[in-house]
């Protein structure tokens, strides 16, 4: 059976190996397992070809093998600690998103285009391998750069993270409909960094609840560091609703 490679990059960082292609390794991951809670899923697939000193990938063929029945080898853990920064962008391929009933969004990475580059203020869900929620002045590509430059005095050598709506009223206040469980909190930040902080990013919580997270999503996820950047595009809305139906009704109820 052929092996694929996925890290999980959702709460927590995961390499895994599995005979399941990504839609079944999705609805496993979602539903076929009493390891986990209930809940999301999202993880990248992985170039099989990954050559690492890091990872122990040598044997894997001897460890992730079928059971005796002949079923698949649903997951066999390889690493749970500083994946992704052991992970070259060149290796790291399409983003899936999974629901907590199995559907699964596939989404392909693409080069940054104009659109994807709107400067702030942004509100940045991030998710690997730090999950505060912030606001920043920065586009999504100045986030990175800023993120993963080891001469400021906090940096990660590689950063995952979503970019939300933020959508305001006519009030100023953020939009009703939108979950976020501290939105006075939001403007205020905000407000900050619009009377000209000397910080270009202000964190708006470090443990931030993702309640219905696939609904806030705006222009979609971005992963990247001193190299390059890979852009997720998410689907607009009328497409999420005619192409992607039964995962946008099973996203919006989760």
């Amino acid at each position: 059976m052929q092996i694929h490679y996925y890290m999980l990059c959702y709460r927590s960082e995961a390499l895994v190996a599995s005979h399941l292609d990504p839609e079944g390794f999705g609805r496993y991951m979602a539903i076929g397992t009493r390891k986990l809670a209930r809940g999301n899923v999202m993880f990248f697939e992985i170039d099989p070809g990954l050559r690492s000193s890091y990872f122990r990938l040598d044997d894997i063929a001897q460890r992730c093998v079928a059971h005796p029945d002949g079923s698949p080898k649903r997951s066999k853990y390889i690493s749970v600690y500083r994946v992704l920064e052991h992970l070259p962008l060149p290796v790291v391929g399409n983003l899936y998103l999974g629901t907590v009933d199995g559907r699964v969004l596939e989404l392909i990475p693409s080069e940054p285009d104009a659109a994807s580059q709107q400067g702030g203020p942004n509100l940045y869900q991030e998710l690997c391998p730090v999950t505060p929620l912030v606001v920043s002045a920065a586009s999504p590509t100045s986030f990175v750069e800023l993120m993963t430059n080891p001469r400021n005095p906090i940096s990660v050598p590689r950063i995952f993270f979503a970019d939300l709506i933020l959508e305001r009223d006519d009030t100023g206040h953020i939009a009703g409909y939108l979950p976020y469980s501290e939105p006075m909190h939001i403007v205020s930040c905000i407000e900050e960094l619009q009377k000209g902080s000397d910080k270009p990013t202000k964190t708006v919580s470090r443990n931030p609840s993702m309640l219905a997270f696939f609904r806030t999503i705006r222009r979609g996820f971005y992963l990247g560091d001193a190299t390059g950047v890979k852009y997720y595009r998410f689907p607009e809305k009328r497409a999420l609703e005619v192409e992607h139906s039964r995962w946008w009704r099973s996203a919006s109820a989760s």
